[in-house]
């Protein structure tokens, strides 16, 4: 299951088990608020959710404990308790009680993980991809799917990894939280933002170029919005095999700028 996704499953069963009493068990406990994080995969429909997305046997055994290794890791469950916090006591807008309830500090995470470790993550985000219908792709690609469609189609697809892949990825994901609840996120200073930029548009160009449908491709990036679903995929996944294709400073640079778009 992908991470953000299960965020937000998080998020809407603390929302229905804890109740109309929320806001105050919120200020008054938040050992308690972490505590019912740890016992959420026992709570909250996880396992019938993974197994409605295809997971069997080792695969669903290994999603169920990557769940609960999540939950059950105090400082991770310390910085959800506190949005959550926040949130009842109108700290936190309710715009952002989903999708920023855990992935500020996710997406700050992925950036202070070793160049090995970012490339595979990438690289992972790049073959879930290859694991779903064309149409589903450009629909992700374009950013137009809907959030609770885009969570069980990106389960379905990671469905089709290795149990080997499974694991690191896991792993890393886990890894990428953790360090993203004490760390802010790197950024590129605007020279090498404008440098990077640069490099990806020259890299990008030739790629376009050497393609049999180039014309197609450059009508594509110059209006993704507009679109077929099948080209915004067939440009989604070209792009990202661009980025992929990078070694050293310019890799490490280029996966920092993707965090920004």
């Amino acid at each position: 299951m992908p991470l953000k996704p299960l965020i937000t499953l998080v998020f809407l069963a603390i929302a229905a088990v804890v109740g109309p009493g929320a806001a105050q068990t919120a200020r008054d406990s938040r050992e308690q608020i972490i505590d019912l994080l740890g016992r959420l995969p026992e709570i909250a429909p996880v396992r019938d959710q993974l197994v409605a997305q295809g997971f069997r046997g080792e695969k669903l055994a290994l999603a169920e404990e990557h769940t609960r290794l999540m939950m059950n890791d105090r400082l991770v469950a310390g910085y959800i308790a506190d949005r959550l916090i926040a949130l009842y006591d109108g700290d936190l807008s309710a715009g952002v009680a989903t999708e920023g309830l855990i992935a500020p500090l996710y997406d700050s995470g992925i950036t202070h993980l070793s160049l090995p470790e970012m490339r595979f993550f990438h690289q992972m985000q790049r073959a879930l991809l290859d694991g779903m219908s064309t149409r589903n792709c450009g629909l992700i690609v374009k950013g137009t799917m809907r959030p609770q469609r885009m969570e069980d189609t990106l389960g379905r697809a990671e469905t089709h990894f290795t149990l080997k892949t499974l694991r690191t990825y896991y792993r890393i994901q886990r890894k990428a939280v953790r360090l993203g609840v004490t760390r802010a996120p790197k950024q590129l200073s605007p020279l090498d933002r404008a440098r990077i930029e640069q490099t990806i548009a020259q890299a990008l160009r030739a790629r376009v170029a050497s393609e049999e449908n180039a014309k197609s491709l450059a009508r594509t990036f110059d209006n993704l919005e507009r679109a077929r679903p099948v080209e915004a995929c067939a440009a989604g996944k070209l792009f990202a095999d661009v980025i992929l294709d990078m070694e050293g400073q310019d890799l490490r640079d280029a996966l920092l700028y993707l965090g920004t778009l």
